[in-house]
């Protein structure tokens, strides 16, 4: 069974009851899934470098930031003290690998409740900051639990959101049959698994568009989009601004102080199918 293109229109939602989140990381594809995944719950931001995200976050304060650590750079450190200078609150999760370790030390006297090896355990992450927002009073403010299938589902999808694959491979690769496989996503997240993907892929474009100089039709490539116009009807759906717009407004003043984006991806058109009954793929 193929279905046509669909402009995957974002659900309708509460407002968030958790705060204020900054998803920080050199690999896109992992700030973007954590950031998804949090969602509706937390109102949720993404970038690169703690040090970008400086000129970014604004004057409303933020209630935690997640870093991802990468390329070995401890010197994150001060630009995280910069940061959270700016919200004395603010709680701090730190990802990274064990030669990070060590940065416990330089952020002492900050609020840091967590830190993370590579590969990122998502369920262990998502019930962190659950646990971390549990003195929440708002009667809205449920706990957030990911199954161990979920989790496996947002590992999967931080390194291969650009690529073509369907509900029957995705289930194989998560070692659950797909049926279970969609009930235990829409219980864990309130979501299906295809408003899910686009919203990660909605992310890492976001960051691209920002950080990078791509053109609109190599975005779109990279992030699996069937094309420009594809990805700017989706773009413009979920945040109310074309691409060019986004770009525009967001993007760092130092572009050139910007680190790379690294984004796994496949050559060629995109296509993919999570519907529970699908056989095929489809963009």
């Amino acid at each position: 069974m193929r279905l046509p293109p669909t402009e995957e229109t974002p659900a309708v939602s509460r407002p968030p009851v958790g705060g204020r989140v900054l998803v920080v990381g050199g690999d896109p594809g992992v700030t973007a899934v954590i950031a998804v995944g949090l969602r509706p719950r937390f109102e949720t931001e993404t970038g690169i470098t703690v040090a970008e995200a400086l000129a970014q976050v604004g004057k409303e304060p933020l209630s935690l930031i997640i870093v991802d650590l990468a390329h070995g750079d401890l010197d994150a450190a001060f630009s995280i003290r910069a940061l959270a200078a700016r919200s004395p609150d603010c709680q701090i999760i730190v990802i990274g690998s064990t030669e990070h370790a060590g940065i416990a030390d330089h952020l002492a006297g900050l609020h840091v409740h967590g830190f993370f090896t590579r590969p990122v355990d998502f369920g262990a992450l998502v019930a962190r900051v659950s646990f971390l927002s549990a003195d929440d009073n708002s009667p809205d403010a449920c706990a957030l639990a990911l199954s161990r299938c979920s989790a496996k589902v947002l590992d999967f999808l931080s390194t291969h959101y650009a690529e073509s694959f369907n509900l029957d491979s995705l289930a194989r690769a998560v070692g659950v049959s797909p049926g279970s496989l969609v009930r235990a996503f829409l219980h864990d997240t309130s979501r299906n698994l295809r408003s899910f993907r686009c919203e990660v892929r909605v992310e890492v474009a976001k960051q691209l568009l920002v950080h990078e100089d791509h053109k609109l039709e190599r975005v779109a490539e990279m992030t699996g989009f069937v094309d420009g116009s594809h990805l700017s009807r989706v773009f413009r759906l979920h945040t109310g601004r074309s691409p060019g717009q986004y770009r525009v407004e967001i993007r760092s003043p130092r572009p050139e102080d910007s680190r790379a984006v690294h984004v796994r991806r496949r050559p060629g058109p995109t296509k993919v199918d999570l519907s529970p009954s699908a056989a095929g793929v489809v963009r």
